[in-house]
């Protein structure tokens, strides 16, 4: 009998066991199933909110208007600003358009920066064709709330930033440059023509007085400055004037005022003095090859743009800009290196 209770109590210690083992696992099931999908609406809720926040980042985006007023738009070197402020905009999603007028003109800048002030973009990016002439018509875009960026040619008004060439430092350079080529050639002394493209930008001022700096001391002579006024004919007929009257050297300080000087050496092959330029375009990396020029100065026009553009998207999106006055750089091109520059 007692055998027979003792094998009774032991069954039902071992049910009893195994029942609460049992409840156990249901439990422990139970809590693992729960906080995996308490795991899981919390990844989806982040992931909505992430989501939802790049929705509206781009429709933020999407809402900011950036304006680019050039020059002109006949020079390469305003078509490559315009590439590279374009590709930004594209990437950063924003509204962009280039504005310009059909020439170097202050008259019709001012037009075409009255309509571009009259579309009320969030930001204007702006080459200034006289650093004085279009001060008001600035001031009444700053005055309407919008921003104010300059790439290549700042005007005389303060702006949020600044892209541009030390212009006075590259034309300083393509002087050493060509005083480096005649010494090589036995010349020491001599005329020096220039071929400018302005006498009010303060572009074409940097450069004309960069350049003439670095004949301080020498015994060239810089003869007065003549004006091509961006045109490659016009530029052409002054350099051929400047080589009539024996000049030593020529230099001409942007892209058609570099091919117009180039085109009059290669017109004129008994000359055996010294031309410079600046702007690498196509034409004039040609004339560079075929030693009509020793070198022109090639600036990034693309990396003005993209970076106006970035510092337009940041202070439209209320950022604050880490560099304000940012020198985009300028590269000595001659035959050794112009292929990198095609």
């Amino acid at each position: 009998m007692k055998k027979k209770l003792l094998a009774m109590l032991m069954a039902a210690a071992v049910t009893a066991s195994l029942a609460a083992c049992g409840g156990s696992g249901d439990s422990t099931t139970a809590e693992t199933t729960e906080t995996t999908e308490s795991t899981d609406t919390a990844d989806e809720s982040a992931d909505a909110a992430e989501t939802e926040a790049a929705d509206d980042t781009a429709a933020e985006a999407s809402d900011i208007s950036v304006i680019l007023v050039t020059m002109d738009g006949l020079d390469n070197h305003w078509v490559n600003v315009d590439a590279g402020a374009s590709a930004a905009a594209e990437e950063l999603g924003i509204n962009y358009q280039w504005m310009q007028p059909d020439k170097k003109d202050v008259q019709l800048q001012i037009e075409v920066l009255n309509n571009a002030i009259a579309a009320q973009p969030d930001v204007l990016v702006v080459a200034a064709v006289d650093p004085d002439a279009i001060v008001s018509t600035l001031q009444s875009a700053l005055d309407a709330g919008i921003k104010l960026i300059y790439v290549d040619s700042p005007a005389n008004l303060d702006a949020s930033a600044s892209f541009t060439t030390d212009n006075y430092a590259a034309g300083q350079e393509a002087g050493r440059q060509e005083i480096a080529q005649l010494e090589a050639k036995g010349i020491t002394s001599g005329d020096i023509g220039i071929v400018s493209f302005s006498n009010a930008t303060q572009t074409a001022v940097d450069r004309t007085q960069g350049f003439i700096s670095a004949f301080d001391g020498t015994d060239y002579n810089i003869l007065e400055v003549q004006y091509g006024n961006s045109e490659v004919a016009a530029s052409q007929a002054a350099a051929e004037n400047f080589i009539s009257q024996g000049v030593v050297g020529l230099y001409g300080d942007n892209e058609p005022g570099a091919v117009g000087v180039g085109n009059a050496v290669a017109a004129n092959e008994s000359w055996d003095g010294v031309a410079v330029g600046f702007d690498a375009t196509s034409t004039a990396l040609d004339l560079v090859d075929s030693g009509a020029l020793y070198c022109v100065m090639a600036q990034n026009p693309q990396g003005m743009g993209d970076g106006a553009v970035r510092a337009a998207y940041t202070l439209a999106t209320g950022g604050t800009l880490e560099e304000t006055d940012v020198d985009t750089g300028a590269t000595v091109v001659t035959k050794d290196n112009s292929a990198d520059f095609r």
